[in-house]
């Protein structure tokens, strides 16, 4: 999964490819080829500049803004902080497993999926009601479902946890079943699915209820009448 602000820069550079490969090398650029260029020149800067700055930080100051990340929806490969811990190997599982614990909401996600990553055994040692009430109140309050991945496509590792959290996560998402709001996701082939499927955050619990029932072949019906045919029968059981 592409970062956006890599896209973006992507982005950039073929505008000034597509300029430059059909001009006179001996003409100055365009007004709009000159300021693609240097918005380019400057982003890729910033982004090398923090990149820094991140790596500098002790475990201790990269835990903190890990939270604060999380609780601005940071996806994990849009998380600076994540991405740095990811790659440490002297991280303390535990202090990721402390964060957890004191983050019992939305705060908590980025903290629950690196140690994930980092620690199995300390993941799945973490109460399945603590995991649930923390990736149910992260999807609850998504503005974009990157994070999340896109049903019959990809999933991210969130959903993967969120599954493996199992039956604590089903009343969470029930409640969701009645939230018809946009779940929508940016870069180029995300954006095309979610324009094909145009789904909502209840799409998202029907998928996650389905698949904690044990349905591992569920795959979500392209018809937006389907869905909600099926989720009033799943809103339905006991």
């Amino acid at each position: 999964m592409k970062n956006f602000a890599t896209t973006l820069a992507w982005m950039l550079l073929c505008i000034c490819v597509a300029g430059c490969a059909g001009r006179d090398k001996s003409r100055p650029l365009t007004d709009t080829q000159s300021k693609a260029k240097t918005t380019l020149e400057t982003q890729m800067q910033a982004a090398t500049q923090t990149a820094q700055t991140y790596h500098a930080m002790d475990n201790p100051a990269l835990l903190k803004k890990l939270v604060e990340q999380s609780k601005v929806q940071k996806e994990p490969f849009n998380s600076l902080a994540y991405r740095e811990l990811k790659q440490r190997k002297d991280v303390d599982p535990e202090s990721l497993v402390a964060l957890v614990k004191q983050n019992q909401d939305a705060g908590g996600v980025l903290p629950l999926l690196l140690l994930r990553k980092q620690s199995n055994k300390l993941y799945l040692g973490v109460q399945p009601a603590i995991r649930a009430k923390i990736l149910t109140s992260a999807l609850q309050g998504s503005k974009h479902f990157n994070t999340w991945g896109l049903p019959n496509l990809y999933l991210e590792d969130a959903s993967h946890a969120m599954i493996e959290a199992g039956r604590p996560a089903v009343p969470d998402l029930k409640r969701m079943l009645s939230d018809t709001r946009p779940a929508p996701v940016f870069g180029s082939q995300e954006y095309m699915v979610y324009e094909q499927y145009k789904y909502r955050l209840c799409d998202y619990a029907l998928f996650f209820l389905e698949r904690i029932e044990g349905h591992a072949d569920f795959q979500m019906p392209k018809s937006v009448a389907e869905r909600d045919t099926l989720i009033k029968q799943m809103a339905a059981k006991k």
